[in-house]
Order: structure tokens, then C-alpha cells, then sequence
């Protein structure tokens, strides 16, 4: 019944390395689910760190013409039997009632429609602090409106969604979350499944991650885009004509967006030079073309037009 929350689910994850996350997933997937780890070769750690384990190693092989992520990510969904397919990341605690509440919520999620959430970026780098509450109040909009796709947790069922164009678009492309949103009748993202993300906040990953993001809107939201844009730009012009109106009240939606999703952090403060870094990282992305992932370099051109770069940048 596409209503029961006790169906058996095939768990997806795409990664090279056993992580705190694969083991929390490993002890929550139940007899008649699949725990499907996804990651490039033989030799990655993680084939023999899960031995012993509910995980199951699918080896995806190089990726050629699109992102390892995206490349392992499809052999585990052509892998996965179950109706219920629920996609996920190993970069990010996911807390022991994960799995359940993904199963709970997708009983209730309408026909045709992805579960998802979003994650709130936590970085210990100084780039990557002065992001967090743009990143935040994203979020919480993402949430409140059921407009956000996360490739860290998308959950759906089989047959009202076309897993095999999915899986055949994954293999030529860098984005596997929007991707999947293009292809939904809708979203539904879910407060209660958002988490924090812990990435890299120095200046080359904050740069590396920044592409990827642009490039990805730009093929499949341009209209996101010019969002992204006018926003940072009206904070600039209304610190400059009115600080002492736009500081507080940009740094106070900034705190009530941690408030709301429960984050933890002083970085709300950091809102309006955040929100001006913001801007110069969509324009960098707009520029540029190239950027590493995961010890990979690639190089996106169009949505379907992906090279995996030598370390040379060939």
C-alpha cells in the first residue's frame, strides 16, 4: 500500500569511505529493507569496512561523463528492488530515528511527490562561517514553502517516478538532487529531517562547492538564480542607505531562521557581510565552469555535458 509506514525500503548511499553515518543506517534498516553502499572500485575502504555488516557494496566503476556521486548513486538505484527508494549521503550524522521518520513521513507524502529537506551548512572554516546564515534562512524558506530538494535525504516511491530516466540522466550529469526535482509531481520537504552538514569552510572547497551549486541552478532554475542575486543585493544597498534599519532587522531574520530550525550558533550575527560574500560567490560561479568534488576535478559546461579533469585540469 503506498500508505504503509512499515514497507520495506532500499537505502541508497553513495560513498567511499565507512562512516559514522553508514553505521548508524546499518543498525536501523530492518530484515526485509535493502542497504544498498554505493562507491567507485574494489579497493575503497569501504567494501571492507562493511563486511559483517546489513550493507550491501555495489561498485559503480569510474565515472566517465559525470560525477562519481552521481555515478554510484545510479548503480545503487539499478541495484535497489524495493517500491521505496530512499537516497541519502554518508557526510552527515543522521541521528537514530532517521530512518523511521523517513519511512513515516513518505506514507504521507502525496502520489508523485519527493520527500526531502535541507541542510543547514556548519563549518569550523572562516569562508564557510560567514555563509551559514544565508545558507540558514534558505533553508527555512526551502521548508516553509516545500521547495527544496537535498541529495542527503530524497525519498520516493517507485512507479511515480521514472527511476530508469533518472538513473540513464545520472550518468551524464553533476547534480542528482535537482535533477530528481524536474522529474517529481512535487516536493515535500520536511522540517523534521533537516540537518546540519559539516563542510569544508576554506576558501578553495567554499569556491569548489560554489560552482557546482551555481552551475547546477543555472541549468535546471535560472529563476533561483536571479533570486539568489537580488537578495544579497538588496541587503548591500539597504546597509548603505539604512544601517541602522537593515543591520538589525537582516541579522534578526537571520537568528529567528536558527530559531526556527533549531541551530545552535552565533554565526547568525555574521548575516550581512555573509549575505554581500554571497554575491561574489554567484558571480564566481557564473564565471567559472570547473571545480573539485570528493578528490575529483570536473568540469560542467551544460547539464549534460560533463568531463572528469586529470588532476592537471586535461
Amino acid at each position: 500500500m503506498p500508505n504503509d509506514p512499515a514497507a520495506p525500503v532500499s537505502v541508497v548511499l553513495p560513498t567511499r569511505e565507512w562512516t559514522p553515518a553508514c553505521a548508524e543506517l546499518a543498525a536501523q534498516v530492518g530484515p526485509a529493507d535493502e542497504f544498498l553502499v554505493a562507491c567507485d572500485g574494489p579497493s575503497d575502504p569501504v567494501v571492507d569496512a562493511a563486511e559483517g555488516t546489513a550493507a550491501t557494496v555495489v561498485v559503480a566503476g569510474e565515472p566517465t561523463g559525470c560525477s562519481a556521486k552521481c555515478n554510484a548513486l545510479a548503480a545503487g538505484l539499478e541495484r535497489a528492488s524495493r517500491d521505496r527508494l530512499v537516497c541519502t549521503d554518508a557526510d552527515f550524522e543522521h541521528g537514530e530515528e532517521w530512518l523511521a521518520t523517513v519511512r513515516r513521513l513518505l506514507a504521507r507524502v502525496p502520489e508523485g511527490h519527493v520527500l526531502s529537506t535541507a541542510p543547514v551548512l556548519a563549518s569550523e572554516g572562516p569562508v564557510g562561517k560567514l555563509l551559514e546564515p544565508s545558507s540558514a534562512v534558505g533553508v527555512a524558506t526551502s521548508v516553509r514553502f516545500d521547495s527544496g530538494v537535498w541529495g542527503g535525504t530524497m525519498a520516493f516511491r517507485r512507479g511515480e517516478v521514472d527511476v530508469d530516466a533518472y538513473v540513464a540522466d545520472l550518468r551524464r550529469t553533476a547534480g542528482d538532487d535537482a535533477l530528481l526535482a524536474e522529474r517529481a509531481d512535487g516536493i515535500e520537504t520536511a522540517r523534521s529531517l533537516v540537518r546540519e552538514m559539516p563542510v569544508d569552510g576554506t576558501l578553495c572547497g567554499t569556491l569548489s562547492r560554489r560552482v557546482r551549486w551555481t552551475r547546477m541552478g543555472l541549468y535546471l532554475d535560472p529563476a533561483g538564480i536571479a533570486t539568489r542575486a537580488l537578495l544579497p543585493l538588496a541587503v548591500i544597498a539597504g546597509t548603505l542607505a539604512a544601517p541602522f534599519v537593515t543591520v538589525p532587522l537582516v541579522t534578526g531574520v537571520a537568528a529567528a531562521a536558527y530559531a526556527a530550525l533549531g541551530v545552535h550558533r552565533w554565526t547568525f550575527l555574521l548575516a550581512v557581510p555573509g549575505y554581500a560574500l554571497a554575491l561574489l560567490l554567484l558571480c564566481y560561479g557564473l564565471a567559472r565552469d570547473e571545480f573539485e568534488w570528493t578528490g575529483r576535478r570536473y568540469r560542467w559546461e551544460s547539464l549534460y555535458d560533463v568531463t572528469v579533469l586529470d588532476p592537471d585540469g586535461k
